[in-house]
């Protein structure tokens, strides 16, 4: 249910959007032509539509809604986990830093008993889109990876 109030949480969030596209435009400027597009094309968005939000709710077009049931725990290990994926990309690379941080992002995520078919399946999958995300990245986007 909406509350009548304006949604100044979710201002202050597209502010920092703004910024963080912001510095992935400002850092993909040593990219090579085609390395930046992605980090620009994101960027570009995360601006423009950060900026939008904030002139809606200043224009009193938004309201904030009532929180969402689940986990804040969870919630919070995905922020942190998300976090460590970005500190520990550039020391150890795109895929071991990935694999890790979706290996802990999965057993966050998981709500019932895990079994080792669901372990096989999730490890297996991982390690596809892994591989497809680098391969993606790396050769025919041209980003540059760690």
């Amino acid at each position: 249910m909406a509350e009548s109030r304006p949604d100044i949480p979710g201002a202050i969030g597209s502010g920092l959007m703004v910024l963080v596209g912001a510095g992935a435009i400002y850092a993909a400027r040593d990219y090579s032509d085609l390395g930046a597009v992605f980090p620009r094309t994101v960027g570009a968005l995360l601006v423009a539509l950060g900026i939008v939000y904030i002139l809606l709710v200043i224009l009193g077009r938004t309201r904030r809604v009532a929180g969402a049931d689940g986990s804040t725990l969870r919630r919070a290990l995905v922020a942190l986990i998300m976090l460590g994926w970005g500190f520990t990309l550039g020391p150890l690379g795109f895929l071991p830093s990935g694999a890790a941080a979706m290996a802990a992002l999965l057993l966050v995520a998981q709500h019932e008993r895990w079994t080792l078919r669901t372990a096989l399946l999730y490890g297996l999958s991982t390690s596809l889109i892994l591989v497809g995300m680098y391969v993606l990245f790396k050769h025919a986007l041209q980003v540059p990876l760690p």
